[in-house]
């Protein structure tokens, strides 16, 4: 996959791109389909997602508490498994922020970038404002400049597959209906840092997440699959992971610390991907570090069942 973070100096394709725009945050169902009309509806362009970093959201509102579901990073990685052929990640700042939006078409899709075709939800607003809309797309469409496809919300049970609703599903702990929403578990993913060691000292040895740039699901114990994704043998392992503030030792910090069942390799630095399988308790203020253990104990036989049995 081609990536490039510029609208400059991007190399033309002689059959141009088809293209899904949006933030693909999460990169649940929803946002899976709309890419798979942009390769459906090709025809002899290549594929690409145009998406922008920062999130505008992120832009707009800096001191508005932390709601991506995945880091640019994460995304990437997604969007390679899902054999797209370019990635556009604009840099979401002033210049983009204040563009208009027929600029934004003329200038930025159709000049710079070379799209042939547009894949978008029915309530996308782009330019200066959000003053541009699906109704600007169409006058391209209709001039023959552009082919343009409205992609239908993805529903299941009823219910429109959103990013929100994905944050609000995390934050209830309800990472079975996540995974529905996403046809796979939710990852969260980062470098192995050194803790305090306090799981060693108690016959738990765990690795070390922070959680400072993406959402925090709801606090509590959780079983897992771990990938070590810096390392070439690619395993999954099983395990269970606390996410919370660790209130049995007064810290605040909210990180993801990860038991890895039957696991005693050394792996600080490494990048890792942790899936959240299922949601087993909400996170407990202990009066003992014996209290805690026993706890621990059988937060592990329950998850090592469940997962043995998945």
């Amino acid at each position: 996959m081609l990536i490039f973070n510029s609208i400059e100096n991007i190399p033309k394709d002689d059959n141009g791109y088809s293209v899904a725009i949006g933030n693909f945050d999460g990169m649940h169902l929803g946002h899976q389909s709309v890419i798979d009309i942009a390769r459906k509806t090709r025809g002899k362009s290549s594929v690409g997602v145009v998406t922008f970093e920062p999130h505008p959201r992120q832009y707009f509102q800096k001191n508005h508490s932390i709601f991506r579901l995945m880091k640019s990073e994460t995304r990437k990685r997604f969007l390679e498994s899902f054999k797209v052929d370019a990635l556009f990640e604009l840099p979401f700042d002033y210049s983009l922020a204040n563009l208009s939006p027929k600029d934004f078409v003329e200038t930025v899709l159709l000049e710079k970038l070379n799209v042939r075709n547009i894949v978008v939800g029915p309530d996308f607003r782009f330019g200066k404002n959000r003053e541009g809309s699906v109704n600007l797309l169409k006058s391209y469409q209709e001039k023959k400049k552009l082919g343009l496809h409205i992609a239908n919300p993805f529903m299941i049970e009823g219910k429109v597959v959103s990013s929100s609703e994905l944050r609000k599903k995390l934050a209830e702990g309800s990472v079975i209906e996540v995974t529905r929403m996403l046809s796979r578990y939710y990852e969260i993913d980062g470098i192995v840092e050194k803790g305090f060691q306090r799981g060693r000292k108690l016959g738990f040895p765990t690795i070390n997440i922070g959680l400072k740039n993406t959402i925090v699901p709801k606090h509590g114990v959780y079983a897992v699959l771990i990938k070590i994704l810096s390392n070439n043998k690619q395993r999954t392992l099983k395990g269970a992971a606390s996410i919370g503030s660790r209130p049995t030792y007064g810290d605040y910090e909210p990180n993801i610390e990860v038991f890895i069942f039957d696991f005693d390799e050394n792996i600080y630095g490494a990048y890792v991907s942790i899936s959240l399988v299922k949601f087993i308790r909400p996170e407990l203020k202990f009066n003992s570090e014996v209290e805690l253990i026993s706890q621990m104990k059988e937060d592990c036989r329950i998850i090592k069942d469940y997962l043995d049995n998945d």
